[in-house]
């Protein structure tokens, strides 16, 4: 059993033996010269041996006492380098997840507390953007994984569809019997559109591929993110453009209705990436075949659904 002086005697004699001075050591650590002084003593009691020649004049340490001062000086760096070490391996095992805002808010957020069910000692760092292209925050080591629209076409990265990004108007009941119950694509020039400025084309997209090349699509009302112009529509403001994969609950619910049965599909979706270098990392494992398992949860929820607006998309999904 080792039997080793007291730690705080050792530290108050390493400052002091590296300064040959009780003041300087002192101040170093925050205490009195007297406080030092103590300290030493009971190390020298404890080894029974003088550290220091005290004279009226200065202090002066022999050269037994200075290599032993050196080797505490080293102990001390290396504990300091251990203990860097193991916090920094604490904080590795914090799985650091980024994604665009709308996604978080409207896929991932409503099924996070199933993974933390099953995982409730694993940390997560999520954190959200209105950017669509997010491939860099992997490149320059600021996220474990990326969630990010596109068509997967990533090679230098590992990817996986999580969920389509197909294109359906949608307005809630109260906005649609304003209009007379039904709608025509060239009705939508006197209906109030609600933009994503984080998704500018997506009426465009949809207006083009549905007939609509008249139409001007930035007329209505313009907000920052998908996700309070889904809110803008579900308060009855307007109609905005959806993503079925995130507003397909509310289309359950009856939240939302979607006033045409016609989905334009323009090829992106969104998908769970990460690095090859990062591909064995446990904790990206884990997160990786939860969300996978989320979107067959998903998928058999959608084709299983009865509301009405998802029913009557049905046919145009699976075509």
């Amino acid at each position: 059993m080792r039997r080793l002086p007291p730690l705080n005697a050792l530290r108050a004699f390493e400052a002091a033996g590296r300064h040959v001075s009780f003041t300087k050591a002192a101040e170093e650590l925050f205490v009195t010269p007297g406080a030092i002084s103590r300290q030493i003593k009971l190390l020298e009691d404890v080894l029974g041996l003088e550290l220091f020649e005290r004279t009226s004049r200065d202090l002066r340490i022999p050269d037994e006492a200075r290599e032993y001062s050196t080797a505490l000086a080293e102990a001390f760096e290396q504990i300091n380098r251990a203990t860097k070490r193991l916090i920094s391996a604490h904080r590795a095992r914090s799985l650091r997840i980024h994604c665009p805002m709308t996604f978080t808010l409207r896929w991932l957020m409503p099924r996070l507390p199933l993974f933390h069910r099953l995982y409730p000692t694993r940390q997560i760092q999520l954190t959200t953007t209105l950017l669509p292209m997010l491939a860099n925050l992997l490149h320059l080591g600021d996220a474990d994984v990326v969630i990010q629209m596109g068509k997967g076409d990533w090679p230098d990265l590992v990817s996986h569809r999580l969920a389509d990004s197909a294109l359906v108007p949608v307005c809630s009941q109260a906005y649609l019997s304003s209009l007379g119950g039904t709608l025509t694509v060239d009705k939508l020039a006197d209906a109030t559109l609600l933009t994503s400025m984080a998704r500018p084309d997506d009426w465009r997209d949809w207006l083009d591929a549905a007939g609509g090349q008249t139409i001007d699509d930035q007329h209505g009302l313009h907000f920052e993110s998908s996700a309070l112009a889904y809110q803008a529509a579900m308060e009855g403001i307007g109609i905005a453009i959806g993503q079925i994969s995130l507003i397909a609950s509310d289309l359950v619910a009856g939240r939302l209705v979607a006033p045409f049965d016609f989905v334009h599909d323009n090829g992106n979706a969104y998908f769970l990436t990460y690095t090859r270098q990062a591909e064995n990392d446990p904790a990206l494992i884990e997160f990786r075949d939860w969300i996978l398992g989320q979107v067959v949860e998903f998928e058999a929820w959608l084709a299983q659904s009865q509301g009405p607006a998802v029913l009557a998309l049905k046919p145009a999904l699976s075509r």
